[in-house]
């Protein structure tokens, strides 16, 4: 048997019935989205319990609002801005491992394969995916001044602070 589907899964665990998953798909039909989104407009479960399923779903870790918020905006730097507004992405921590570095990356769509491989295209470097709510990454962002809107000074980190993202599987 293949991978659960994602609706199969959230029965699965717990998270929904059955029934609410007909209604979603039903909803996902109607409306054209995705899955995930019609749970989400249909407030069949809070935003981040689900975001964590789903992370378990895909197999990556998440990333809360409050750990996005502490990445330093010498990470945040490091990579051009025009391609972190384009793919709508953070990068949380690089790793050197032998030649090639990876970056962990926060995305609200890890498993969007075009947009891993012009991440990995654009840095050179291997990527990591880290589910992360949108408007987490939005904020994130507009805060680090990649995105228009109010420049918010961003909340710098002293150097020598490694930042670790304790990240949590989606379990």
């Amino acid at each position: 048997m293949g991978r659960m589907r994602l609706g199969e899964w959230l029965v699965h665990h717990g998270a929904l019935t059955p029934e609410q998953v007909e209604t979603a798909l039903a909803y996902q039909a109607r409306w054209k989205c995705k899955f995930g989104q019609a749970v989400l407009e249909l407030n069949m479960m809070p935003r981040e319990p689900f975001l964590r399923l789903l992370a378990g779903h895909l197999k990556v870790a998440f990333i809360r609002p409050e750990q996005i918020d502490k990445v330093p905006a010498a990470t945040v730097r490091k990579l051009r801005a025009d391609v972190l507004a384009r793919l709508r992405v953070v990068p949380l921590r690089f790793e050197q491992v032998g030649a090639r570095g990876s970056v962990y990356l926060a995305t609200h769509q890890p498993e969007n394969l075009q947009l891993l491989d012009e991440a990995s295209f654009v840095t050179g470097l291997t990527v990591v995916p880290v589910l992360a709510m949108a408007e987490d990454i939005e904020r994130t962002l507009r805060r680090h001044g990649v995105l228009g809107g109010r420049h918010l000074e961003p909340i710098e980190l002293p150097p020598e602070e490694e930042f670790r993202p304790s990240l949590s599987p989606g379990r």
